[in-house]
């Protein structure tokens, strides 16, 4: 089975708590992946150590510049063959520059929450799912070139933004969906099931791991 880190942030985030938001996400993905959910960034710089197959970021650190090494081992782990999913305020691991250009897009602000219609890409790998709709915060983003992949799209006041893209990184493969401004997208049965198929492709061929039916604590 493969293994999976999921962080997030449970203390004084400044927006998005970790808390739910975090058995949501083991439900999601515990049938397909051996996890460690917990809110240690310094588990971030032993990913290839440990063997991770997936990181999963709910990270809520848009102010706070990452620990020294961060963003080195975060890009070093995604070359070298693992999977990086960030969900919404995830992307937070761009206070680091230099994993702009790794996740393929900057998050640049977002007007008010409010009901947004999602639609899953007709060219992408998850077009056989269905739209939803959803209360969320319509982020927005600088992107860099052609060097995404569209998987979503969200409507908001009558245009189509960005709501999610996949791309490969050297040996890598990471995906950046937007929404989960709170726990009830989480609970969205549509939108589990996109988690769930994200989560697949981007842990895709990275085969180092033996089979364990092992659920690893939440700790490194």
């Amino acid at each position: 089975m493969k293994k999976a880190l999921i962080i997030g942030t449970y203390i004084n985030p400044p927006y998005h708590p970790f808390q739910q938001v975090d058995r949501e996400l083991t439900e999601i993905l515990s049938p397909s992946f051996t996890l460690t959910v917990t809110d240690n960034l310094a588990c971030l710089l032993s990913m290839e150590d440990a063997e991770y197959d997936l990181a999963v970021s709910y990270l809520d650190r848009f102010d706070d510049a990452l620990p020294e090494g961060t963003a080195d081992a975060v890009d070093a782990f995604v070359r070298h063959g693992g999977g990086l999913l960030c969900l919404h305020n995830g992307i937070s691991l761009q206070t680091a520059p230099q994993l702009y250009a790794l996740i393929g897009g900057k998050f640049i602000g977002h007007p008010p929450q409010e009901e947004l219609s999602f639609l899953p890409d007709e060219k992408g790998f998850l077009k056989d799912l269905p739209g939803f709709v959803l209360s969320e915060e319509p982020y927005q983003f600088q992107m860099f070139g052609n060097e995404v992949t569209p998987l979503l799209s969200y409507t908001y006041r009558g245009e189509s933004y960005p709501g999610g893209w996949c791309r490969s990184e050297g040996n890598g493969r990471i995906v950046f969906l937007t929404p989960g401004h709170s726990v009830q997208a989480f609970r969205a049965s549509p939108y589990r099931e996109m988690i769930r198929q994200c989560a697949e492709w981007a842990a895709r061929g990275n085969d180092r791991l033996p089979e364990t039916n092992q659920r690893r604590k939440t700790t490194c």
